[in-house]
């Protein structure tokens, strides 16, 4: 029995003319963790009946920063937002062949809003988490942030934290030396946009069971696991203090994050250590900062990559959730970390997911729950 996909696509908050909707051969959707969401149109264009100018591409539909929003609908389910973004670019490619010409036009997510003016700009008596907060919720963007505190706030006499670069460069430079995720998202109870900067939120309920080999449950085409096992399991750094005449060091033995299984993935047993230098940093608890953020990505040692079937899915996978996998044995099978996903919809109804899962463990902690219905808990 095949599952009906839908999808709705609005420019500028009203419905897309039909005219473009019979033209669209692609919509590729790339919903990522750490970079901005993506939203790529293929569409074919063709000369105007009078045989002067050209449709689609002489209509204005895709002019800079266009509001475009694309939702999916999965069969009875609900209808699910995928993007809310603003057009980037637009690529024509005339053919003198019959039906060969295409426009391509890419929209990014509000990211691209914190990606139109370089600063620099002082930072002073703010901890890095002070600092999204404040430019979140500045009224150049007006976004809701969702920010977890990264607990050290320097002394402008001693440092002050200064911004070279755009808003957006800015924010993923301190999310990274805090181990942290950075991204814009839609908030799909409110509709507000939040910005997000918080270690990944891998403690929540699972959104869904990915299942591989299991019979007639089966919900996945192909899975690939791969397992890193030589990143940093420790690393370490020291840093003079200039005006105390003092070494300044740091050290990180473990992960901080959550184990998603029995046994971490950046084992103690003859571990790899590596020593930071160039950290531009002068307070010990800077140093610790950076040593464990180091260790932290490190611990996401475990990668997996697959293609849903929709239809057996019966739902949208997200990035940036938890989720469920079983039928890949003992080792791999348990609670992963969603880190991307592209969404592929074609002009046949197609609707393809491919998944690229994360994890900082192996092995099942004996807690997991996996329900045939497509949820995890």
């Amino acid at each position: 029995m095949s599952t009906s996909i839908t999808h709705t696509l609005t420019l500028n908050g009203s419905p897309a003319p039909q005219d473009l909707l019979g033209s669209l051969q692609q919509i590729e959707m790339e919903d990522h963790s750490e970079m901005a969401d993506m939203l790529r149109l293929r569409i074919a264009c063709t000369v105007n009946d009078s045989g002067s100018g050209w449709k689609i591409v002489d209509d204005g539909l895709f002019d800079r920063l266009t509001k475009v929003n694309l939702s999916v609908t999965v069969g009875s389910g609900p209808s699910v937002p995928l993007i809310h973004g603003y057009v980037i670019e637009t690529d024509i490619d005339f053919s003198n062949q019959p039906n060969g010409s295409v426009i391509s036009v890419v929209a990014m997510d509000p990211t691209v809003l914190m990606h139109l003016e370089e600063r620099v700009k002082p930072w002073p008596n703010m901890s890095h988490s002070d600092i999204a907060n404040a430019i979140f919720s500045a009224s150049d963007y007006g976004f809701t942030p969702v920010v977890t505190d990264t607990g050290y706030t320097p002394n402008e006499n001693d440092h002050t934290v200064m911004q070279r670069g755009t808003d957006i460069q800015f924010l993923n430079q301190l999310a990274e030396a805090n181990g942290y995720e950075c991204f814009i998202g839609l908030n799909e109870s409110s509709g507000e946009v939040e910005g997000h900067f918080h270690p990944p939120e891998t403690d929540g309920d699972p959104q869904a069971t990915l299942s591989v080999n299991m019979g007639s449950a089966t919900n996945v085409n192909r899975f690939r696991a791969r397992y890193d096992m030589l990143g940093p399991t420790q690393a370490a750094a020291t840093v003079v203090d200039y005006e105390q005449k003092s070494d300044e060091p740091g050290q990180a033995d473990s992960s901080s994050q959550t184990s998603l299984g029995s046994d971490e993935s950046t084992t103690s047993d003859h571990p790899r250590k590596v020593l930071l230098s160039g950290l531009g940093v002068g307070e010990s608890a800077e140093v610790q900062r950076a040593t464990q953020s180091v260790v932290d990505r490190s611990s996401w040692a475990i990668t997996a990559e697959g293609e849903l079937n929709t239809a057996a899915f019966g739902a949208v996978l997200r990035a940036k959730e938890p989720v469920m996998v079983r039928g890949v044995g003992k080792e791999f099978s348990g609670r992963y970390y969603v880190y991307k996903v592209v969404h592929l919809i074609t002009s046949d109804g197609t609707y393809l997911q491919r998944f690229t899962l994360r994890r900082n463990a192996v092995g099942l902690t004996g807690q997991e729950h996996f329900n045939s219905d497509n949820t995890g808990s």
